[in-house]
């Protein structure tokens, strides 16, 4: 039973892997405006969607990409509340994004990361014990 459960868990943390993966391809995400687009060309791109990449692979993969995704997601909200404090769009309820559309789609993004690694984690760190 615990070893359908764990298979269960990491074929949604693979799931959520691909997921991030193909949302990075689909807005051509770049790490900073010099860097190369995520794509086949990267280690990265393969070790997110190879279906025979492994999950430790996946894991130290969604890291990475995380960190990187992290960093933009700053960047656009410090973009974005600039634009909110320069347009004070009507917000009654204070809940309105204060970031750019690209961050809050990076931020979904890296949600489905870190979904993914704490998956991820808690599966090999079951696995080595």
């Amino acid at each position: 039973m615990m070893r359908e459960t764990q298979t269960s868990r990491l074929f949604q943390a693979r799931d959520l892997t691909r997921r991030a993966a193909q949302w990075l391809d689909l807005i051509d995400f770049r790490a900073h405006a010099a860097a190369e687009a995520f794509s086949p060309s990267m280690s990265t791109y393969h070790d997110m969607l190879d279906p025979a990449a492994t999950d430790a692979a996946r894991l130290a993969a969604c890291r990475g990409m995380h960190q990187q995704v992290c960093r933009r997601v700053e960047v656009e909200r410090l973009e974005g509340e600039a634009t909110h404090a320069r347009v004070r769009p009507v917000d009654p309820y204070g809940l309105r994004w204060r970031t750019t559309r690209h961050g809050a789609t990076l931020e979904t993004i890296a949600c489905l990361l870190l979904a993914s690694i704490k998956i991820f984690e808690a599966c090999l760190d079951e696995e080595a014990a």
